[in-house]
């Protein structure tokens, strides 16, 4: 853009809000990130485009047709070289230009140093300016708002390759269509996986139910959960249970999962003695039998129903013994990228898996720190695709992943929320994230969720949220100034290049 006053003039302010006209040929975008110098006070403005309409030069018709460009201040640069909030606007007539690098130095000292892609201004990017999410920050949780096809999975496995190189802190996401691990292909296209980052393959470790020789071919290992990985309180966010029933299962949550399952399985409720009798517990599980016996037969039934079919539907890798967990746990201490691969496996089973990994991380983490263990500094994030499903507000039965989100961070245990729909999301969750990645959203309701919740100002970047191209997000970064445009690195050339520096 040319620096001619004349032509591009700064003829609206406030505090909040400024207002350029500019020659209706110039080249502009919402989401343009400009340069305004106020000579008179010596400071430096930096302002984004926000929208842009048709205007006539005022005063002036000669000038010919004009656009009227309405900008959202993003703050200023004082005498000593500071960035600061915009507290006061500048003078009309202000020089417009754009940023160039140098320009936007400020901004590369406070990203941080989990790389994800590159601030974008309009339709174009800023090279020089990587943007960077830090990873001390990530137990205070983050969401990642996208409608389908925005780019979530690419994102997502920026992100792992990313941790991958670093080891700074534990990844475990759980992978229900075995797009992460190996890749597959699109309309004769190769979309490569996580297992072909060679340079940092050992910062990545898979747990998978494929069968032994895949496993065997792509170097992962068995994904196993045992019996006394359950417990009760799972059922309440697997099915909708009746009162009766949760009744029933918060009777039965204290006791270990192995023995509730023999209970239910090689016992049975039908072998409960009368409640009129005064014999006391019988069979191999007595104190189970005493709980249940003066309960109705009905729910008891029911219950017996879902044991029965959480064994079934996961006996691909839920047995009576041989957990994985405590490698999972040890593989996350070490920093790596944990991937529960189960192509095939219901969205209960997912459901499942993902809800026992994070009850043992959740515990083992407040262990470390209550035993004030050199290791209880120690980092990890989890995601959870479609979060709708277990964080929202009329689901009250998923406390694990509560708890996580309300008492996670001190812990050194965060959540990532991948949703297309915040606003099914409890507020009082979304109110909890620090970090905000949204790729896109095509519902009001669903931006204006996030724009409220958010800790910067993303209410006016709503068009250009709105017209975000695929694969471009509006980042929300705890210690940067304002939140940062970016085109997210395409994983397959990410991945070219991290393998071609190590």
């Amino acid at each position: 853009m040319s620096n001619d006053a004349a032509g591009f003039r700064l003829i609206s302010t406030s505090v909040l809000a400024y207002r350029i006209v500019v020659p209706s040929s110039a080249i502009l975008f919402v989401g343009d990130i400009l340069k305004l110098v106020d000579h008179d006070k010596d400071f430096t403005f930096f302002a984004k485009v926000t929208d842009i309409t048709h205007d006539t030069a005022q005063g002036e018709p000669a000038a010919g047709p004009t656009l009227a460009v309405n900008l959202h201040p993003l703050g200023l640069i004082d005498h000593d070289g500071r960035f600061r909030p915009p507290m006061t606007a500048p003078t009309n007539f202000a020089e417009v230009s754009r940023p160039d690098d140098a320009d936007l130095e400020f901004l590369k000292q406070s990203m941080g140093d989990l790389e994800v892609g590159q601030m974008r201004a309009g339709l174009g990017i800023l090279e020089g300016v990587t943007v960077s999410l830090p990873s001390e920050t990530l137990s205070s949780h983050m969401g990642v708002f996208a409608t389908t096809g925005m780019g979530k999975s690419n994102f997502m496995k920026v992100l792992c390759a990313s941790a991958m190189r670093l080891r700074r802190f534990g990844v475990l996401m759980v992978d229900p269509h075995g797009e992460y691990v190996t890749g597959y292909r699109l309309r004769n296209q190769r979309i490569k996986g996580l297992i072909e980052y060679t340079g940092a393959r050992d910062g990545l470790s898979v747990y998978s139910t494929r069968p032994p020789d895949e496993r065997k071919r792509y170097g992962l290992k068995e994904l196993r959960l045992e019996h006394d990985d359950f417990r009760m309180g799972d059922l309440g966010f697997l099915y909708e249970l009746s009162l009766p029933l949760i009744e029933v299962v918060e009777s039965l949550d204290s006791h270990a999962g192995s023995d509730v399952i023999d209970f239910f399985i090689n016992e049975g409720v039908d072998s409960l003695p009368s409640p009129l009798k005064t014999t006391s517990g019988i069979g191999r599980h007595p104190e189970i039998t005493d709980t249940l016996r003066t309960y109705a037969l009905g729910p008891l039934h029911m219950t017996q129903r879902r044991v029965e079919t959480v064994v079934e539907e996961n006996r691909v890798f839920f047995h009576r013994f041989g957990s994985s967990i405590p490698s999972i746990l040890e593989d996350l201490a070490q920093n790596k990228v944990v991937l529960i691969d189960i192509p095939g496996v219901s969205e209960r089973g997912e459901l499942f898996a993902l809800s026992t990994m994070t009850r043992a991380i959740l515990n083992a983490h407040k262990l470390r720190t209550l035993s004030d263990e050199e290791t209880s500094h120690q980092q990890v994030l989890i995601a959870i695709e479609e979060a709708q499903r277990v964080l929202a507000e009329a689901n009250q039965s998923t406390q694990v992943f509560r708890e996580c989100v309300m008492e996670g961070r001190k812990f050194g245990v965060g959540l990532c929320l991948v949703t297309q729909q915040p606003k099914n999301i409890d507020p009082r969750i979304l109110a909890q994230l620090n970090t905000y990645v949204v790729m896109g959203l095509a519902d009001q309701q669903d931006r204006s969720i996030v724009a409220g919740n958010a800790k910067q100002n993303l209410a006016s970047m709503n068009n250009e949220i709105q017209t975000l191209p695929r694969g471009d997000a509006v980042i929300s970064i705890m210690g940067t100034p304002f939140p940062v445009s970016t085109r997210i690195h395409l994983f397959e050339d990410y991945l070219d290049r991290l393998d071609a520096a190590s």
